[in-house]
């Protein structure tokens, strides 16, 4: 095997050597899209409330149709809730994804500057 000439090649080389088990990143993407579709799922349904809401036609003396209106209110509740509950998958599953690959470049520049200290002392 030859051996990396950049520091980027010779991280992915040890990280692929080491054979970590990083998560499951199907598992985790899938979780990324489910949580991309309930942020636009959310607001599409907030929406399409507000202009339901809008669509009611009020008849005058009747209290009926202003009931009507009101009752879109929460589903739009309902929908504003789905996207913020797919925005917080969302950044979990980011970050998450973001953080392991940090704590692996810190490892690996740990690693890195105790063999160059363990050179430099003649060890």
């Amino acid at each position: 095997m030859t051996q990396p000439t950049s520091r980027s090649e010779r991280f992915n080389s040890q990280i692929d050597e080491m054979k970590l088990k990083a998560g499951r990143p199907n598992w985790e993407a899938a979780l990324r899209m489910f949580s991309v579709f309930l942020m636009v799922a959310g607001v599409v349904i907030a929406f399409g409330a507000y202009a339901a809401s809008l669509n009611v036609k009020a008849t005058p003396g009747s209290s009926v149709d202003v009931l009507r209106s009101n009752a879109y209110l929460p589903l739009a509740v309902w929908g504003m809730t789905i996207s913020v509950v797919g925005g917080v998958v969302f950044l979990r599953y980011s970050f998450a994804q973001f953080l392991r690959f940090w704590l692996l470049r810190q490892s690996y520049e740990q690693q890195l500057a105790i063999s160059e200290a363990a050179k430099a002392t003649g060890d």
